[in-house]
C-alpha cells in the first residue's frame, strides 16, 4: 500500500482554496494554515491550524511537535516565499534557498541584486525623506513611482506627477511598509506585462504571459490599480521574446533555482524589456489558476503541488494543449454600503463568460479604491479571439448593478 503524501499550504484564504482542493483531488493530504480562524480554505483542508503565515517561527514551533510526515510546503497568491522556504528548510523538503526568498520579498534589495547582475531595471533609489524623493525626481524626471519595499497588492504604491503632494506621498508609502522603508523608481512608459513560470531541472518554463490592463490609470491616480489582463499579448514574437529573456535572466540572477517565479515586466517605448518586480511564488488574481489554464490548458499549480511533494513532473505538462484568448475585468463600484447587487445571473449568461465572482454582499461597505485588495470582484471570459474575450468581459461588468447607499 502506498502511503498518502501530505502538503502544507500556507494561507487558507479565497485564493488558496484552488490549491487546497486540487491537492485533495490528487489524493494528497492537505494541511492549511491561516491567521484567520474563519478562512474559506479551512472548510476544505483535511487539517487546519490558525497560525499566521507571516510568522515562520510560530509555524516551525508547531511543526516541531507535529508527529506526522509532511512531504511538501507551498503557497499561492501570497507574498511569503521567505516563510515557505524557512518552513521547508526546517522540514528538509524542496524549496528555493531562504536567502533568495528573503531578497525577493524586499523590493529594494531585489533591484540591487538585479542591477548588479546587469538585468535591465528602471532607475531606482531608497527614499529616506521627502528631500530624497525630490532629489530623485530632479535626477530622472516625472513620472515616478514610490512604494514600500516590502508590501504587495499595490498597497502604498503611488504614481507621482507634478500634481501630487510629495510630503503626503512619502508619508503614505511609508505607512504601508512593514519596515518603514520605501523606494522610488522611474515609471517606464510601455506595455505592462505579467509573466510567470517554473524552474525545473535548470530549465525555466514560462507558462503565463498577459498584457495588464491599466486603462483606469487616470481614474484612480495617484494610486496604480490594474483592471485585469488580456491574453494573448499584443506584442509581436520579437517583443515577447525580449521580455521572456529578460524575465528568465532576472530569475537566474536572483538565484531562483527551483519552483515558481512571477514577473511584472514592461516593454518600454524604447523597445527594451524592463523588470519591475520578481516574486518567488505563484501569482494571485486568477492568473495561474484560471486565465492560463483556460487559454492554454497548462496548470502550474498542479505542477508545483507535484514538485513540492517530490512527485516526478514530465516537462510536457508545460506545453500548451489549446489556444484560446482570455480577458479579466474587475468591478469598481463607488464607495458606499451595498444595498443590493443586481443581474448576476444575466452576467453569468453572457457568451464566453466563464466566471463571475463578487466577494461583497448586501450590508458590506465598499471603501475607496486605493489598492488591489479594494477590488470587489471580477469576471473572466474565454473565447476564440482576444477581442471576443474583451468584449464579453466588459459586457458582463456593465451588466451587473451595485445599489449603494452613502455612508456618513
Amino acid at each position: 500500500m502506498i502511503n498518502m503524501k501530505t502538503i502544507l499550504i500556507l494561507g487558507a484564504g479565497k485564493e488558496q482554496v484552488y490549491a487546497i482542493q486540487l491537492a485533495k483531488k490528487k489524493s494528497i493530504r492537505t494541511i492549511a494554515m491561516d491567521k484567520n480562524p474563519r478562512a474559506e480554505g479551512s472548510h476544505y483542508a483535511d487539517e487546519f491550524h490558525c497560525i499566521s503565515t507571516r510568522d515562520p517561527e510560530s509555524i516551525i514551533k508547531f511543526l516541531g511537535g507535529y508527529s506526522k510526515k509532511i512531504d511538501g510546503v507551498m503557497t499561492i497568491a501570497s507574498d511569503i516565499p521567505h516563510c515557505v522556504s524557512a518552513v521547508a528548510e526546517f522540514l528538509h523538503i524542496p524549496h528555493i534557498p531562504l536567502s533568495v526568498a528573503n531578497t525577493c520579498v524586499h523590493k529594494l534589495r531585489m533591484k540591487e541584486v538585479l542591477q548588479k547582475g546587469t538585468v535591465n531595471v528602471p532607475a531606482f533609489t531608497k527614499i529616506k525623506s521627502n528631500m530624497d524623493l525630490l532629489s530623485f525626481i530632479d535626477k530622472v524626471g516625472y513620472p515616478v513611482v514610490i512604494k514600500p519595499v516590502d508590501n504587495s497588492g499595490a498597497r502604498g504604491v503611488l504614481y507621482l506627477t507634478r500634481d501630487v503632494d510629495i510630503d503626503w506621498a512619502f508619508d503614505y508609502a511609508k505607512t504601508h511598509s512593514f519596515s518603514g522603508d520605501v523606494m522610488a523608481e522611474k515609471f517606464i512608459s510601455g506595455l505592462q506585462i505579467s509573466t510567470e513560470g517554473i524552474m525545473l531541472n535548470d530549465i525555466f518554463h514560462c507558462t503565463g504571459f498577459a498584457d495588464r490592463n491599466y486603462e483606469r490609470m487616470e481614474q484612480f491616480a495617484p494610486h496604480i490599480i490594474e483592471d485585469g489582463a488580456n491574453m494573448p499579448t499584443a506584442l509581436d514574437s520579437q517583443g515577447k521574446l525580449r521580455v521572456e529573456r529578460e524575465f528568465e535572466k532576472a530569475i537566474r540572477v536572483l538565484g531562483i533555482d527551483w519552483g515558481p517565479a512571477k514577473g511584472d515586466m514592461v516593454l518600454g517605448v524604447d523597445g527594451q524589456a524592463y523588470v519591475v518586480e520578481i516574486a518567488a511564488r505563484l501569482s494571485g488574481g486568477n492568473f495561474c489558476y484560471d486565465q492560463v489554464p483556460l487559454a492554454y490548458g497548462v496548470d502550474i499549480v498542479d505542477i508545483l503541488i507535484d514538485m513540492s511533494v517530490g512527485n516526478d513532473v514530465d516537462a510536457k505538462r508545460f506545453e500548451p494543449i489549446r489556444n484560446f484568448a482570455t480577458a479579466q475585468r474587475y468591478f469598481f463600484p463607488p464607495p458606499g454600503r451595498v444595498v443590493e447587487i443586481r443581474n448576476i445571473p444575466a452576467a453569468e449568461g453572457v457568451t464566453h463568460i466563464k466566471k463571475v465572482d463578487i466577494w461583497v454582499k448586501p450590508g458590506d461597505t465598499i471603501p475607496d479604491t486605493i489598492s488591489h485588495p479594494s477590488r470587489v470582484g471580477y469576471v473572466i471570459a474565454c473565447a476564440p479571439t482576444k477581442q471576443e474575450a474583451v468584449d464579453a468581459a466588459e459586457r458582463a461588468i456593465r451588466t451587473i448593478e451595485f445599489i449603494l447607499e452613502r455612508v456618513s
